[in-house]
């Protein structure tokens, strides 16, 4: 009986890895389009308020937003932070610089 149910289990997991998708690269932030490229954060009350390029703006609990660095090719342009959707639901986000320093000069608190 213990074999049977180890053997199923072996089999479900071989099942479910070869049902997930193949990984990916992460996407050449450098080409993100005007929605998706932030221009300002402010943070106020638990809340980060981000300016997009698009004139628009996103609000993120705390919680919801991640602050990331890609010093990589597919990285961000220096002086242009990219916003990337993690959440399923679009609330939840990555914010990522291209550089420590950006990030630090980045973060102020405006009410």
């Amino acid at each position: 009986m213990i074999v049977r149910i180890a053997l199923l289990l072996v089999l479900a997991a071989s099942i479910g890895a070869s049902a997930q998708p193949p990984e990916r690269g992460p996407a050449d932030l450098k080409t993100l389009p005007s929605d998706r490229q932030v221009t300002s954060v402010a943070y106020c009350n638990g809340a980060y308020r981000l300016a997009l390029k698009d004139g628009t703006v996103r609000t993120f609990k705390e919680y919801d937003l991640a602050f990331k660095i890609d010093t990589g090719a597919a990285g961000p342009a220096k002086g242009r932070p990219a916003l990337v959707a993690t959440g399923r639901v679009g609330d939840r986000a990555f914010l990522v610089f291209s550089e420590l320093d950006e990030l630090k000069d980045a973060l102020t608190t405006r009410c």
